[in-house]
This record gives C-alpha cells, sequence and structure tokens, in this order.
C-alpha cells in the first residue's frame, strides 16, 4: 500500500511538472469565466440573482424545461402539433438535466459553468493536435523544451473572445468545438497507428456522431474527416472493414435522430432549416453571407495570412486537413446566407485549428530569423499578441468585464418583464414575443413565437428581402426575415405583445385600439385591454403609447 501511494506520488509530481503551465492557465481561465458568469447575472426587482444566457441558449433551454418535467421536447406544453424549433439536440438535452437538478434560474447557471469545461477541452485536445503533428519531424514545435512554444495554442485559444463568449452565454459553440477537436485529435492517431486500433476510429466516428447531434450541419466536417482517412485504405481489407464500420456507426447517429425527428415531429428536417433556407434564393443566400463574413476575414487576416505563410513555408497533409476545417466553416457560413449576430458562432469552433497553424507558422517564420532564445521568444510573443489583438479589439472592452456582454441588457429587461407577466397575468394568458428565449424560458405561459423558429406557419412563408429587416452586411437576415404580424397579433391576440413592427409591417396605430401600455415594477408592458387572463386589480401605472 506504501509502495503504491509512493508510485502515484510520483506519478502526480512529474504529471504536475510537466504541464504546470497549462494547470496554471486553466485556473486563471476559470477565474476568468467565473467573474463572466458573474457579470452577466443580474439582481431583479424581486431581489433575486438570474443567470442569463443568449436568448437562443434560452429558447433551448424552455425546450430542456418542459422535457425535464414531463411536458414533452416542445416549446409550448399541450400544443396539438410539435414543432422542433431549436438546431442542438444534444445541448438541449444536456438542459435537460440541468431543468431536471435545479430551479430555473441555478439551471442557468450549470449551462453557464459547463462552457468552461468544454472551452478547455477544446485547448488541451488542440494542444495535443499540434504534437501529434509536430511528432512527424517536420518541426520541433510541439516537442520544444520551451512551455511557450507548446502551449501558445492553448493560450490564444482561451483568450479569442467569441469562443469564449459563446461557450459561457450557453450556445453550443463551445460544445461543438470540444467534439470537433476531439474527433480530429482520434482521426490523427488512427492515421499514425501502425496496427490502427478500431477502438480510435470508432471513437472518431462517436465523436462526430455527437458533434452531430449538437448541430446537424457539423456533417460537412465528418466528411472532411473520413476523407482524410481515405489513404489508410490501401492498406488491407481490415482498414477497408474499419472505415466501413465507422460509416456505419456515424450514420447511425443520423439516422437515429431523423426517425426521432420524423416520428415526434412529423417532419424530415427541424423547422429552422424551413425558417432559414427555404424560400431564400441561392444566389440571394451567398450575396448575404458574402457581405456577413467579410468583416469577419478582415478581423482575423493576420491570422490567417500568417497561417497561410507557415502552411505554404512547411507544407504537410495534416495542416492542409486542419486548415481544411476552418475554411469548410467560412464557405459554409457564406453558403446559408450570413447570421443574426457578427459575433462568428458558425467559425468559433474552428478557430482553435486556424491559432493552432498560426502558432505553428509564427515558430517557423522567427526561427529563421533569429537561433537567439530571448529573441526568438521576444518576437513570438510579439507577434501573436498583435494578431490575436486585432481578431479581438472589438471584443476588448467586454473581454475585461467594462461593458455587459453582448445584447446582455435585453436579457435583464426581459427578466423583469417575466416577473411582471407572472405576477399580473393568470395561467391561461399568452405571450406573444419576438425573443424567443429568456422571457418564455421565465413566463410559464403559452407563448406566440412571431419569429417562426417554434411556428410552422411563420417558417414556412416566403422571406422578406426588402432590406428592412436586415443588418451586418446583408440584405436579409436568416431566422428573422419571415413575419406575419396580421397573424400573430391581430389574430392570435395575444394577452401581451413584446412590439407591434417589424420589418415592412408596422401594427402599433392599430394596436393603440386594443393594447394598454402599462408599467409594473421596472417592465413597461403592452398587455391586451380588458383580458380576463389579467389582474388588473394590480395594475397602478398606465403610460401614454
Amino acid at each position: 500500500m506504501t509502495r503504491l501511494k509512493t508510485v502515484m506520488t510520483s506519478h502526480i509530481r512529474v504529471y504536475l511538472k510537466k504541464n504546470w503551465l497549462p494547470l496554471l492557465l486553466s485556473v486563471l481561465f476559470g477565474g476568468w469565466a467565473s467573474a463572466f458568469i458573474y457579470h452577466s447575472s443580474y439582481v431583479a426587482s424581486d431581489g433575486r440573482l438570474y443567470f442569463n444566457l443568449f436568448d437562443d441558449a434560452m429558447i433551448s433551454m424552455r425546450y430542456g424545461w418542459n422535457l425535464a418535467h414531463g411536458r414533452g421536447l416542445v416549446w409550448n406544453a399541450g400544443d396539438v402539433e410539435r414543432v422542433e424549433g431549436y438546431t442542438n439536440l444534444l445541448m438541449t438535452l444536456v438542459m435537460s438535466v440541468a431543468t431536471f437538478l435545479f430551479d430555473k434560474r441555478y439551471a442557468v447557471f450549470a449551462i453557464q459553468l459547463t462552457g468552461i469545461f468544454f472551452t478547455l477541452g477544446t485547448a488541451w485536445m488542440t494542444v495535443r493536435i499540434g504534437e501529434r503533428i509536430s511528432k512527424d519531424a517536420e518541426s520541433n514545435f510541439g516537442t520544444s523544451d520551451s512551455d511557450l512554444y507548446r502551449y501558445l495554442p492553448f493560450v490564444l485559444i482561451l483568450l479569442y473572445y467569441p469562443l469564449n463568449f459563446w461557450s459561457l452565454m450557453g450556445m453550443e459553440t463551445g460544445m461543438l468545438a470540444f467534439f470537433l477537436t476531439a474527433g480530429i485529435l482520434l482521426s490523427l492517431k488512427y492515421t499514425d497507428s501502425l496496427n490502427r486500433p478500431s477502438s480510435l476510429i470508432l471513437l472518431m466516428a462517436g465523436s462526430f456522431g455527437l458533434a452531430f447531434l449538437t448541430r446537424n450541419d457539423s456533417l460537412v466536417f465528418a466528411a472532411l474527416s473520413f476523407l482524410f482517412l481515405l489513404p489508410t485504405l490501401k492498406h488491407g481489407r481490415r482498414d477497408v472493414y474499419l472505415f466501413l464500420a465507422a460509416g456505419v456507426l456515424y450514420s447511425a447517429f443520423i439516422l437515429g435522430q431523423t426517425a426521432f425527428r420524423y416520428f415526434y415531429y412529423g417532419e424530415i428536417m427541424p423547422n429552422t432549416y424551413t425558417l432559414k433556407l427555404v424560400g431564400m434564393a441561392l444566389d440571394e443566400r451567398l450575396r448575404n453571407g458574402w457581405g456577413f463574413i467579410l468583416p469577419f476575414l478582415k478581423e482575423t487576416g493576420a491570422l490567417l495570412l500568417v497561417a497561410l505563410a507557415g502552411l505554404a513555408l512547411r507544407f504537410s497533409w495534416k495542416r492542409l486537413y486542419l486548415f481544411g476545417f476552418f475554411l469548410v466553416s467560412v464557405l459554409y457560413q457564406v453558403y446559408v446566407g450570413g447570421d443574426a449576430w457578427n459575433y462568428w458562432r458558425i467559425m468559433a469552433p474552428t478557430m482553435p485549428l486556424l491559432l493552432l497553424l498560426f502558432s505553428f507558422a509564427c515558430f517557423e517564420i522567427v526561427e529563421r530569423f533569429s537561433q537567439t532564445g530571448w529573441i526568438r521568444n521576444f518576437a513570438l510573443a510579439a507577434l501573436s499578441i498583435f494578431a490575436l489583438y486585432v481578431a479581438d479589439a472589438r471584443f476588448v472592452r467586454e473581454f475585461l468585464l467594462l461593458d455587459l456582454p453582448y445584447q446582455n441588457n435585453y436579457a435583464q429587461a426581459h427578466v423583469e418583464a417575466a416577473i411582471a407577466i407572472n405576477d399580473l397575468t393568470k395561467e391561461d394568458a399568452t405571450i406573444g414575443v419576438f425573443w424567443g428565449g429568456t422571457l418564455p424560458y421565465y413566463v410559464d405561459r403559452t407563448a406566440i413565437d412571431f419569429l417562426g423558429k417554434s411556428d410552422k406557419y411563420i417558417a414556412s412563408l416566403p422571406p422578406d428581402v426588402s432590406g428592412q429587416s436586415a443588418g451586418f452586411g446583408m440584405n436579409s437576415m436568416p431566422g428573422h426575415n419571415k413575419y406575419d404580424l396580421t397573424y400573430s397579433i391581430q389574430q392570435l391576440l395575444p394577452t401581451y405583445v413584446e412590439e407591434f413592427d417589424w420589418g415592412t409591417q408596422k401594427l402599433s396605430g392599430w394596436a393603440e385600439e386594443y393594447y394598454v401600455r402599462v408599467k409594473y415594477n421596472d417592465a413597461k408592458l403592452y398587455l391586451l385591454k380588458g383580458s380576463p387572463d389579467i389582474d388588473w386589480d394590480k395594475v397602478t401605472t398606465i403610460l401614454a403609447w
């Protein structure tokens, strides 16, 4: 027993000595992330502390809450027609566990904590990918005695704000990055192994399968990895069988979710696919996508150019393989026509790979100009800081916690509205919203989604390409360009309405006759006049329109 304890202590000491820098960085990142989560929280008018995710993540939280409480994987409990208004099944299932274990506020907090795990896990695996590539003797980057060289990608990933933001604000971005880097690492280990263990390729397929459940469009990344494994087929029949087995395993994830979707929701594709892609002409999408992606290419241009220079200076198929993931994410973003937010959530999961290639390139460029240790270290650090600052410049105030996280002020306003609606309305009341996350999550009432994520009728409408529902270099914003306020407001008459104008449709004039504007605590609400689902005795302040 004493000998076993001595051996274990020795192993722990060796591990800590070898990995002291990333462990220290992990602790520092955990501290910053905890401060970020606290900074994004909010003490509301009811005196309670509320944690906040990004609004789209809160849509998934509502699905998770309903599932955890026996109402089904739906946005509205009791709806005759089920609608799949999420694109992140696995993240939604994780949210259902959190909402089963905790109340609504602390379930949100638990999901924010998972973002720390996913970001750190992604950073750790990216370093291992770098070490794996360096074993080809093409570079001594990953095997250098200097921790600065070995863990430069680790530092850069933890400093890249968009990945941190989306991960800590509950979006599936961090989870996707985690499974992607895991799958890539396993694919590299498999191709490097002389006997190619079956466990590696099956685990790779499983990692990409979980990535598919996280976001179905990660299918394009899995295809790239299977393409990378094609040269292994020439080694014999066993490798062919393993490749086919991995393909079958990955296909099981696709077929399994598709079958569930068909039998549960009655559709082959999610409602969000119909909402964002159907009816939008390809040329219009491509123009929107290109207009959206240009600022991203400018922000990451320094990183991208250095990475490409490194790829040219010391080319290898493995490095090209990594760059392929980043390139595919950019092309995919253009193909789908942009995004509603310019914080680069589609590209963020592949940015760790670009940062790794950038680190390789910096090391090799600096090494060509100087062999003096301190000069190389200084030049490497300076080049990295400059390039990352260019990519992160727009987010510095948020990173330093000087500003609230992106759109967090809206989340706080929605919390106040939720408190007021819960106090003023009865169970049969309905709420009509453009923001489908925070407010419906904290209000246990039937909700009407004006923008169609959870409404098949709205999702099937033709998109508005007038330019009035656009932004971020686009003429029409995906997921926000289909609406019919005549149906959603005038016909359905929600008890509470968030706003009455969107794009080309303006109902404010009509609403003055049917809705009253009230102030309750710190919230201002539009309520249906004379509704029996409102406790009018509590309404003390009527506001002018």
